[in-house]
C-alpha cells in the first residue's frame, strides 16, 4: 500500500531484442535537453525524451515543455539475458525536489508532534490557537499526496511508453 504514494519505483523489463539492438532504438528516441536551468524558455523537442546513453546505462526523462517538478527521471540498464535483454529502470525525483520535500515533511512531521503533545497534555483544541493547531497535519498531508500523486501520473505515462520504446514487457515490479 505504502509503496503505491511514495516517490520512486524500481521495474524490471524483457525484451526480445539484444542488447545492442535495445540502446539502438532506445538512442533514435533520445535526444539531448536544451537547457539546464530556471529560465522560461519553452524548448520543443522532436523526440519523446531527453537524456544519455553511457554504455549499457541511460538516464533520461520525458520530454515536456512546461514545468513539472515531479517528473521522474528515468535510470536503466540493459543487461544480455538468454531470450533478449533484461533492463532495470529506477525512476525518482530530481535530486533538489527530494531534499526540499524532505525538508518540508520533516518540518510539517516534527510540528505535528509538537501538536499532538499539546492536545494531550495541555490545553487540547480549546486553547487559544484552537483549529489552527491542525494546519501542520494539512501540511503534511498535503506535501505527501502532491509529491505521491504528481510523480505517480508522470510515472505510469513513462512506464507505458518505455514498454513501447523498448519493445518489453514488465516482468517484476
Amino acid at each position: 500500500m505504502i509503496k503505491k504514494i511514495l516517490p520512486f519505483e524500481e521495474l524490471f523489463y524483457r525484451s526480445q531484442l539484444s542488447k545492442q539492438d535495445l540502446l539502438a532504438h532506445l538512442e533514435n528516441e533520445i535526444e539531448a535537453e536544451k537547457s539546464f536551468g530556471f529560465s522560461a524558455n519553452n524548448f520543443s523537442y522532436s523526440k519523446p525524451y531527453v537524456g544519455k546513453i553511457y554504455g549499457n546505462k541511460f538516464k533520461i526523462k520525458r520530454a515536456i515543455n512546461y514545468r513539472n517538478s515531479f517528473l521522474p527521471i528515468i535510470k536503466g540498464e540493459i543487461k544480455e539475458d538468454i531470450s533478449g535483454s533484461k533492463i532495470i529502470v529506477k525512476m525518482s525525483l530530481v535530486e533538489f525536489v527530494k531534499v526540499f520535500m524532505i525538508i518540508w515533511l520533516g518540518g510539517a512531521f516534527i510540528a505535528c508532534i509538537a501538536v499532538t503533545y499539546n492536545i494531550l497534555f495541555n490545553n487540547g483544541l480549546n486553547s487559544e490557537a484552537g483549529f489552527f493547531m491542525l494546519i501542520p497535519y494539512g501540511m503534511l498531508l498535503l506535501g505527501i499526496a502532491m509529491a505521491g500523486f504528481g510523480f505517480k501520473v508522470e510515472s505510469k505515462k513513462s512506464t507505458q511508453d518505455l514498454e513501447k520504446i523498448l519493445q518489453a514487457k514488465i516482468v517484476e515490479r
